[in-house]
């Protein structure tokens, strides 16, 4: 794979991590928006690691509920500043001889959380509970490779698709694309038609987003510490 390559395969890991917490979080379905993923996008220019965005994000949502907070946040961005503020104090532990307690990966347990949150319907699902089972090597190793099989599962899915499943699909997708077009200009409408496609798709087949990021992954560590 190419630099390049590599780097938009990151890219779409992380921006689709931050979107499944934070629905999971919010508590109903939403597509994060094209302005929402120009937040995340910012994030990942800054590099700011997905464990300090999700476990920020997990502490924002906490503190709204002990608030008492009404309705459900709409947008990433509410989150954006507490994002900002825990990197900037992390950078500044680390600037200053001190160092956070660094988060420990179980990589095996989130491998085994995500290979059980696979769905009973999916085809050759033992082999694809098998293939991320297996998987060996440090987090960053795991990652890549769970990238390149999330884009092979997604591609087995789209493709295991009925004529009439496929329209019903882009139905979907036209739908919130029309929603869009008061809002945002043409070229960003098209440039999100294949995020939301996959969005749409993963939502249809049930399939989660293949990281050690995503919440199906990260219920491993929501189990140990309970």
């Amino acid at each position: 794979m190419t630099e390049t390559g590599k780097r938009a395969g990151d890219m779409q890991t992380y921006f689709e991590a931050i979107e499944g917490t934070f629905i999971r979080l919010r508590g109903a379905p939403l597509l994060l928006s094209p302005t929402d993923w120009q937040v995340a996008n910012e994030w990942y220019e800054a590099g700011i690691p997905l464990e300090t965005v999700n476990r920020t994000l997990e502490e924002v949502f906490s503190r709204r509920e002990e608030r008492g907070g009404k309705g459900r946040v709409q947008s990433l961005r509410y989150c954006s500043e507490a994002v900002l503020k825990a990197w900037e104090e992390t950078r500044e532990l680390e600037a200053g001889g001190g160092r956070q307690r660094a988060i420990a990966v179980d990589v095996q347990a989130r491998l085994s959380s995500l290979a059980d949150s696979l769905p009973a319907t999916l085809g050759a699902r033992e082999e694809w509970v098998g293939m991320i089972s297996s998987l060996t090597g440090s987090s960053d190793e795991v990652e890549r490779t769970l990238t390149k099989l999330d884009s092979e599962l997604l591609q087995a899915a789209e493709e295991s698709l009925t004529t009439e499943d496929r329209e019903r699909l882009s139905g979907r997708v036209d739908g919130v694309l029309s929603s869009l077009q008061h809002r945002l200009p043409e070229e960003e409408i098209e440039a999100a038609r294949e995020r939301i496609w996959r969005g749409v798709l993963r939502e249809v087949t049930r399939l989660p987003l293949l990281s050690l990021f995503s919440p199906e992954a990260l219920t491993a560590d929501r189990d140990s510490s309970s």
